[in-house]
């Protein structure tokens, strides 16, 4: 999981560096915040693999709570991340979005070439 989320970060700032030649330093703020937002549903998944990890002689109804509601909590984090930065702190949305896009697609890309 380590291996993720180096990646993201080096995507963080690949995005960032992306923005400020595009836009200036709004574009770079707002691609921060995209690849921040991305950042921030990997973490979350990757505590809840360690909150699984340590709670191993649980039955199988627990554990499908947990896989349920680690879905519902990283949906509504994201959406509010992304609500938050587009709304509250009126940053450009195009960026910001793109940035989240990449965060993800770094996340899908290396958790299928990960070993870890």
């Amino acid at each position: 999981m380590r291996t993720i989320l180096s990646i993201q970060a080096v995507v963080a700032v690949v995005a960032a560096g992306v923005g400020y030649l595009h836009g200036g330093m709004p574009a770079t703020q707002a691609a921060l915040f995209g690849a921040g937002t991305a950042l921030s549903n990997s973490l979350l998944l990757a505590w809840r693999l360690h909150q699984g990890k340590r709670q191993i002689h649980a039955d199988a109804q627990r554990h499908l709570r947990a896989f349920y509601f680690s879905t519902i909590e990283r949906f509504f984090v994201v959406g509010g991340l992304l609500a938050i930065g587009m709304g509250a702190l009126h940053l450009s949305p195009l960026p910001l979005l793109a940035a989240f896009v990449a965060g993800q697609m770094a996340w899908m890309i290396s958790g299928l070439t990960s070993r870890d």
